[in-house]
């Protein structure tokens, strides 16, 4: 599909001629060569798009070549690799020096807002990397403290009188210790809402209601209520240009910048981060021009410094508690100019669950470090006056903002065992800075440059080294045309691998590079791409937290003919005789995965680990329970229920092979069911694009095959507005191929389109109220000339899902992502413990399998489940089995359900069929075609 033909698509659904830089909605940012070209932007775009509901707009008056391209009330549910795409193009139908899309960068993690909502996605990393349990000092002005404040306030009594502080961020709420005084509302605007009110409205759907009002406080707050700011008399510029802290789009940033120029702010702090804007670029040139100081946070979560203040116009802030020691959570690298609390700051709280009832309380982020050092940057301003800083700067042919960067770098304490590297020269120190007079300031040296390999740097070096050349514009690219794309591009491999990293992923898939890109090939760029290889191709949902359904003692205990399991006889059974039975069955389970030909030694190694630490794990297991186990003996109890409880047999025309089916409990089962195996298992297919595994499917009726949503996301793009069914553009090359190891042609069918799909995206968070399903229409002969496989009855009674049973799924695992099996201890990473159940199974990935288990939860019985469709299993899905086959154990094997989603130890999550047709949520007539029994 051409790029341009969805954004023609989107130009025909565009609502109007809305010049607000809303929040959400498909956007770019153009470039032209010269002012020039702008009389005939609009006709030529016109012309190219087939419509004239385009929204188009100088950016400012300050950047006369950037221009505004949007498309008000069509949402931006366009992958961001597709957007990048259709930006490519557009560079070279319309010759722009460069076209950037907003595309809602989610690099930069806020940890913060682990106080102000449910435990989300995102919480995966904060609690991983981010959050520290540290308690908070007692006293509340311990970071102003911190920073020596108190001490320059004494040799400038000023405070930071007269200055202007500019804050793009989520705008400002009332709060007792935000004097209204030490606001200029009359200079203030709010970019996303296209007035002058910059008023947090606190929305609870967003993850950073009150942000801006506690960023700000660290700055401005008055002395005498329950916190007070670095510069409690300077003014607070507040600029809303965000809701979420998170989603970093460019051009409203951009925006906001240039507002701070036009009012005369003396600095710009921005508690915010994602990826290059060249909006953002040149902004940040007519700010520094103007004489401006722009600092930003150096990010949160990640392990290199985000954009803005990865620039080296820029200065960018790291984290440090309350011992002078790194923040758990802080960014770090070449790029940090000094570091600021980040721990347990206290802030002014506002929250859209405060009751009206405001509080001071402590904060995590190098959004308050940032804010920190913009105060101490007043006091300085206000000490040594705007003209005389402005004239000593001119006179050294230097701009402010380098004279300030020099005077702070250079009076910035150092702790004991710092390092300078990572951290930038030392903690900032506002009575040294105040102290020293501006004409003994130091000249400034220029930025150290990070090496292409240094001894013992983590991954993350990879990826701060394509932001590092894009802002050196080096390697001889068009770094303005791709600069945000590659910073885009190397930040999601980055994510990718790491299981707990991925939840911040703004597209499902692994994006590609647009043409352009593609076609550069820059090396620094190739090596931060290699980082997410061998991962998932697709990040499945991650559902919310709950209590774990699963019962590992009856799991792996050895059963006794004629009595039924309890959680209790079996932990009494395990502490007993039969542990040794255990023992035995373990070791004929391994003796018999030992005897295939594929097993190497890696393989052999593990399983003999497993064997030998079986008694130990399993009497840590009985007396500890499971959430208390080392992460070895998690490995092993995983691995034993996965051997014998729990187990995943490969299918092999038709037929089980892999674990020896007598030696476990599903022998009888099976054998019922053999009859039906094979006509079942031909029907469930492996769902490619351009060759890669994303997801699994089954054939419902003739030319019809069932998957999720998500999937479906990954494979196409929907354009999605108001009042309108979504339009579905699938990608190139999408497949669903039948052969069970999922190779070859023979049994590879095309998939033509997304006939249906559930109303809501899915996104990278499971609601249960929104349906995780699509289908897919799909040729009915291949080129090999094969015919589809038959269709496969689906369970129409809704009683059926209302029982305990027993039930299988099958599908194709992919390799791991954050479904592989989380340490709940925090000691080691899921995806590493993964890997060692994989050798432990020699598991294929891509592969077709079946996994038996047992339905924990029926409908109407999962919390939160307000349609009564969800059913909950503990089959072994491995990772990435999205969109396979729930089959109960009767006749014909039919199926039940649509598995969407997992949370390892916790279930595994399906819509009920017959459940989802009585919803009638999907067009009519879609559910006519299936066979239902």
């Amino acid at each position: 599909m051409n790029s341009l033909d969805i954004l023609r698509a989107v130009a025909a659904a565009s609502q109007g001629q809305d010049l607000v830089l809303r929040p959400g909605i498909v956007r770019f940012q153009l470039e032209l060569r010269s002012v020039d070209e702008a009389a005939s932007l609009r006709p030529r775009l016109v012309a190219l798009l087939e419509a004239d509901g385009l929204s188009l707009a100088p950016l400012d008056s300050l950047l006369p070549t950037f221009y505004v391209l949007q498309f008000p009330g069509v949402a931006r549910t366009i992958a961001p690799d597709r957007l990048f795409a259709i930006a490519d193009a557009l560079v070279e139908r319309l010759g722009l020096a460069s076209c950037t899309p907003d595309i809602g960068s989610t690099l930069y993690a806020e940890p913060d807002a682990r106080l102000l909502r449910d435990q989300a996605p995102e919480s995966v990393v904060v609690d991983q990397y981010c959050w520290s349990n540290a308690g908070a000092p007692a006293d509340p002005r311990w970071s102003v403290a911190a920073v020596r404040a108190p001490a320059a306030w004494a040799i400038s009594p000023k405070k930071g009188d007269g200055v202007l502080v500019a804050q793009p961020d989520t705008g400002i709420a009332p709060h007792p210790d935000l004097d209204p005084t030490a606001l200029r509302l009359d200079l203030a605007s709010d970019i996303i809402g296209g007035d002058s009110d910059p008023t947090d409205p606190l929305d609870p759907s967003v993850p950073n209601p009150g942000h801006g009002t506690a960023t700000g406080s660290v700055v401005i707050s008055r002395e005498g209520g329950g916190m007070v700011g670095t510069a409690p008399g300077a003014s607070l510029v507040p600029i809303r240009c965000i809701e979420d802290v998170k989603i970093f789009d460019g051009t409203p940033v951009a925006a906001a910048i240039l507002h701070a120029v036009k009012v005369k702010a003396d600095v710009i702090t921005m508690s915010l981060g994602g990826i290059y804007s060249r909006s953002i670029d040149e902004a940040l040139q007519v700010a520094v021009d103007a004489g401006i100081i722009v600092m930003a946070a150096a990010g949160n979560c990640v392990g290199f410094v985000v954009y803005p203040a990865s620039d080296h116009r820029v200065i960018a802030v790291a984290g440090v508690d309350s011992q002078d020691r790194p923040w758990r959570g802080t960014s770090y690298g070449v790029g940090v100019s000094v570091s600021a609390p980040a721990e347990n700051v206290y802030v002014a709280r506002r929250t859209p669950q405060d009751g009206g009832h405001p509080e001071v309380s402590g904060g995590q982020g190098t959004s308050f470090a940032v804010a920190t050092t913009a105060g101490v940057a007043a006091l300085w301003v206000a000490h040594f006056g705007r003209e005389a800083i402005r004239a000593e700067a001119a006179r050294r042919r230097i701009s402010v903002q380098e004279l300030f960067r020099a005077a702070l770098q250079d009076t910035a304490r150092r702790p004991p065992r710092w390092n300078s590297w990572l951290y930038g020269t030392g903690v900032v120190n506002a009575e040294a800075l105040l102290a020293r007079p501006i004409a003994a300031i130091p000249d400034p040296e220029f930025a150290p440059t990070a090496p292409e390999a240094v001894p013992n740097a983590p991954p993350s070096a990879a990826v701060a080294q394509v932001f590092e050349a894009v802002d050196r514009g080096s390697d001889g690219v068009d770094w303005k045309r791709f600069g945000a794309e590659a910073t885009f591009l190397a930040a999601d491999a980055w994510r990718r691998s790491s299981a707990e990293r991925s939840v911040l992923v703004e597209t499902p898939v692994r994006p590609l590079p647009s043409p352009g890109l593609a076609a550069a090939t820059p090396a620094v760029l190739q090596r931060a791409l290699a980082l997410g290889r061998g991962g998932a191709e697709l990040v499945d949902p991650l559902p919310p937290p709950g209590r774990s359904e699963r019962h590992t003692e009856i799991m792996i205990a050895p059963k006794v003919a004629g009595q039924e399991s309890s959680a209790e006889s079996a932990r009494a059974s395990l502490q007993g005789r039969g542990l040794r039975d255990l023992q035995d069955e373990v070791e004929k389970l391994l003796a018999a995965l030992d005897a295939d030909p594929d097993t190497t030694p890696e393989s052999a190694g593990a399983r003999r680990d497993v064997l030998n630490g079986t008694e130990s794990a399993v009497r840590a297991l009985t007396s500890l329970g499971e959430a208390n186990l080392t992460p070895e003996a998690r490995v092993t109890i995983e691995a034993i229920v996965r051997l014998k409880g729990r187990p995943a047999f490969k299918v092999m025309d038709g037929k089980l092979s892999g674990l020896p089916l007598e030696l476990t409990e599903w022998h009888g089962l099976m054998l019922a069911a053999e009859p039906f195996l094979g006509k079942l298992c031909v029907a469930v297919g492996r769902i490619d694009l351009d060759g890669a595994h994303i997801g699994t499917g089954f054939v419902v009726d003739d030319g019809l095959v069932m998957t999720n949503r998500h999937v479906a996301e990954a494979i196409a793009d929907a354009i999605v507005v108001p009042g309108a069914a979504p339009r579905w553009f699938l990608r190139d090359n999408v497949t669903i191929n039948f052969d069970d190891r999922g190779r070859g042609d023979a049994k590879r069918f095309n998939v033509k389109s997304i006939l249906a799909a559930g109303d809501t995206p899915i996104g990278r968070r499971v609601d249960f109220a929104h349906l995780d399903m699509a289908l897919l229409e799909v040729e009915t002969t291949n080129k090999a000339g094969a015919a589809l496989p038959a269709r496969h009855p689906l369970v129409g009674d809704l009683q059926e899902a209302a029982s305990p049973q027993s039930i299988a799924v099958i599908g194709y695992p992919a390799r791991p992502d954050q479904q592989a099996l989380d340490d709940l201890s925090g000691k080691e990473t899921p995806e590493t413990i993964g890997q060692r159940l994989a050798a432990i199974f020699g598991l294929d990935y891509g592969r077709k399998y079946f996994s038996p288990g047992e339905l924990n939860l029926v409908t109407g019985k999962v919390d939160g489940d307000a349609r009564r469709w969800i059913i909950t299993h503990d089959a072994t899905t491995l990772a990435g089995c999205s969109g396979s086959a729930v089959i109960r154990f009767g006749d014909k094997l039919p199926v039940l359900g649509l598995h969407f989603a997992g949370r390892p130890m916790t279930a595994n999550y399906a819509h009920a069929l017959a459940a989802v047709r009585d919803a009638d949520v999907l067009p009519a007539g879609v559910f006519d075609r299936p066979k239902w029994v």
